[in-house]
């Protein structure tokens, strides 16, 4: 289930400017290699061709996953201090009146 969920996350990762661009190679090979007509079983064999290219994208979502939870949290953390700061009111004057 978390394989599943890690699915949007690597498309954002893999998008994102701020994330180095040797992070994201594994998953730009595992792309390449899913899209690619060259497959270790070949896509003919009936039922049995699309085996490998699930098992290869498991397999680097499963490698990636620490690095996709991580960039999960600190997106997160980051659009919560962005809706904190968009509340906090700065320098107001104002006069207490006692009766």
């Amino acid at each position: 289930m978390r394989l599943l969920r890690n699915i949007p996350t690597a498309i954002k990762y893999l998008f994102d400017g701020e994330v180095p661009f040797k992070k994201k190679i594994l998953l730009i090979l595992g792309i390449i290699y899913f899209i690619s007509p060259i497959d270790f079983i070949p896509e003919p064999v009936i039922g049995l061709g699309i085996i490998d290219d699930v098992a290869l994208i498991t397999y680097i979502l499963s490698k990636l996953s620490a690095d996709l939870e991580e960039y999960r949290l600190k997106k997160y953390r980051k659009n919560k201090d962005e809706e904190i700061k968009d509340k906090i009111i700065e320098d107001v004057d104002y006069d207490i009146k006692d009766e």
